[in-house]
């Protein structure tokens, strides 16, 4: 459990600092547009699809995710809650998906 807790603090913020970078070529405009269609592709390549939703579902749940960062929720907290709203274990590839194709500015 601690070892786990320790592998995850650890990517949160590998992960967080990645987003700060991610927002930062976007708004420098070094970086392609995100898009729905570029968040699908990185969950599907990742293996961290939602079971048994649709594509649409899936953006949607994407986009609930950026709403709950910039409401405040920890990236964190928001991993656990995907794993647990869905049931399966991608939690953390699933959010990076999320900021980094729609909604790569929550940080700011």
């Amino acid at each position: 459990m601690f070892t786990t807790r320790i592998r995850r603090n650890a990517v949160a913020a590998t992960f967080a600092l990645t987003v700060a970078g991610v927002g930062a070529g976007v708004i420098g405009g070094g970086m392609a547009m995100a898009t729905p269609a570029s968040f699908l592709d990185e969950i599907t390549i990742n293996n961290a699809t939602l079971p048994g939703k649709t594509p649409d579902e899936m953006v949607a749940a994407g986009n609930a995710t950026c709403d709950h960062l910039r409401a405040g929720v920890s990236v964190l907290d928001e991993m656990s809650a995907v794993e647990r709203t869905y049931n399966f274990n991608q939690g953390t590839l699933f959010v990076s998906a999320a900021t980094t194709n729609l909604c790569p500015n929550f940080a700011g």
